[in-house]
Parts: structure tokens; C-alpha cells; sequence
């Protein structure tokens, strides 16, 4: 018999939900963060892996509202994606990208093209033609 008491109702088990984070979120998620370019965290990653020779050091990014220490006053520094603060609020969710699907163009029995969405050779994508030639 377990020692530990458990409130009416309750059948011992783990908890269902996941206890909530203790941190705040990171700064990569934040909306007042703004990332340096791209390439600048690949070729980081790659450094950092091994793959290149060439040093380079941890990109920054940087926040104008980030919250230093005990100060309740927003200050401008540069940060690491994976710094926190007490000043964070979620960025919006970018939205899904368009076009770029498989596509297959028929006319009638046969098939005209297939490819990327983007890629639709324009004599066909001009045709305007819904019967056959």
C-alpha cells in the first residue's frame, strides 16, 4: 500500500496533463524578436556539426522590448533564440504556403503535363481551350 494519500476520487495514477512550463518562451517564438538571416544560422549549424572548417560565431538576433534581470523596464539587446524573458508573447502562426502541389493536366484521355503547380509550362497554362485540340 503506497504511504502517500491521494484526494477523493483519484486512482493513484500519473497525471493526465502535463504540468505547465516553469520558463517563459523562447525568443525564436516571441514576436518582438527579430532573427538574423538564414544563412547565418546554417552556417552556424554546420560549425557546430563539423561539417565546415570555417568558425563562426553564435548568430544573434535582437529584441527591443526584452526584459533584463529584475528591471520592469523593456531594454534593446541582442539575444540567442534560445533566451528568455518575462517580456515574451507568442508570434502569430505563419500562414500555410500556397501553391507548390503535383498537378496533373488531361486533356480528354491523355495527359498533357504533369509537375509542380508552379512550374506549368505557360503554352499550357495560356491555353484556354476546354475541348479537345
Amino acid at each position: 500500500m503506497s504511504d502517500r494519500s491521494f484526494p477523493s476520487g483519484h486512482n493513484g495514477g500519473p497525471p493526465l496533463d502535463d504540468p505547465a512550463p516553469d520558463r517563459p518562451g523562447r525568443c525564436r517564438d516571441c514576436r518582438h524578436w527579430q532573427p538574423l538571416p538564414e544563412n547565418l544560422e546554417r552556417d552556424y549549424e554546420y560549425f557546430r556539426l563539423g561539417l565546415s572548417r570555417r568558425r563562426v560565431k553564435r548568430p544573434t538576433g535582437f529584441c527591443d522590448r526584452v526584459l533584463l534581470g529584475n528591471s520592469k523596464i523593456p531594454a534593446f539587446s541582442g539575444t540567442v533564440g534560445s533566451f528568455s524573458c518575462a517580456n515574451f508573447e507568442p508570434a502569430p502562426p505563419k500562414p500555410a504556403p500556397k501553391g507548390g502541389g503535383f498537378v496533373t493536366i488531361w486533356r480528354g484521355n491523355r495527359i498533357l503535363w504533369k509537375g509542380p503547380e508552379d512550374q506549368i509550362p505557360p503554352r499550357i497554362r495560356d491555353d484556354d481551350e476546354p475541348g479537345d485540340p
